[in-house]
Formats: C-alpha cells, sequence, structure tokens
C-alpha cells in the first residue's frame, strides 16, 4: 500500500509543479509521437532508471536499501502492469485505433518516474546544472528519500571543490 500512496502522491505532484509539469509534457510528445508499445517501452525504461538511481543515492546516504528498492521497483511494475493493461483492454472493447487514454496514463506514469529519477539525481550530484535549476520544487521529494534536512545536505555539497 505504500508505493500505491507513494505513485498517487507523485501523480499530484506531477500536477502541481512546474517541472513537473514540464517532464509531462516531454513524456506526453514521446507516448504520443509512438505507438503503445514506445509507451510502455518509456514507463519500464523509466522504472529502471529510478531503480538504478535509487541504488546510486542510497550509495551517496550510506543507506542499504538495494532489497528494498528491488521490492519496491517490483511492486511498481505491477501497479503499472495492471493499470496500464486496464485502460488498454478498455480502450480496445470501446473503439478501434489509437488508444489515446493508454497514451495519456502512460505519459503521466512516466513523469511520475522521471520526478524520483530527478530527485535522485539530485542526491547523487547536487550540482547537475539543469536539475539544479528545479532543486527547490523538488525539496520534498529529496527530503522524504534522504530522511534529513534539505537545506543542510545541499549546504555540505555546495562548498565541494568542483
Amino acid at each position: 500500500m505504500r508505493v500505491f500512496y507513494s505513485i498517487l502522491k507523485h501523480v499530484e505532484i506531477v500536477f502541481q509543479n512546474m517541472y513537473g509539469q514540464l517532464l509531462l509534457l516531454v513524456s506526453a510528445i514521446f507516448s504520443f509521437t509512438f505507438e503503445e508499445k514506445v509507451a510502455f517501452t518509456i514507463v519500464f525504461l523509466s522504472l529502471l532508471g529510478d531503480l538504478f538511481w535509487g541504488i546510486a543515492a542510497s550509495f551517496v546516504l550510506k543507506n542499504f536499501v538495494l532489497s528494498s528498492a528491488i521490492r519496491d521497483t517490483l511492486v511498481k511494475i505491477g501497479i503499472y502492469s495492471f493499470a496500464l493493461s486496464g485502460i488498454a483492454m478498455i480502450e480496445t472493447i470501446l473503439h478501434d485505433g489509437v488508444s489515446y487514454g493508454l497514451l495519456a496514463a502512460c505519459a503521466i506514469a512516466a513523469a511520475c518516474e522521471q520526478w524520483s529519477i530527478s530527485a535522485n539525481m539530485l542526491i547523487v550530484k547536487p550540482n547537475m546544472p539543469f536539475l539544479k535549476i528545479f532543486r527547490l520544487q523538488l525539496r520534498g521529494e529529496i527530503e522524504n528519500k534522504m530522511g534529513k534536512n534539505f537545506s543542510a545536505f545541499f549546504k555540505e555539497n555546495d562548498n565541494e571543490p568542483k
């Protein structure tokens, strides 16, 4: 249930923030440009990217969360697969042709995972140029992942020589 609520929270955040809407726009462009298989692949690659960057962030934070990260990723794959295949079946029953609802759902799912990837990337490399602009919008996600104060972590890393 924790992972399901986390996904719903990410959906809410993606629609509320400018950076989330930017991720959604990019995901929608890729989802609507190609066919449904590509949209599913984008979601799956986003999940794998979240796993990779989550493991990298856990090493930076000196946490051992490999088993829980893999478990959470498998649960996310199950939730997304169930939801997206359900939407695909409903759209197949209702009409033939392009499944716009499925493509939109894939874009939202990919944007949610890319939000999480962005927070993990900032934990691993705090001075990443593009993501540094959106640091304040990712604040809640970063604090949730780190379990400590956002400002202290970035003050430590901003003073490091480049």
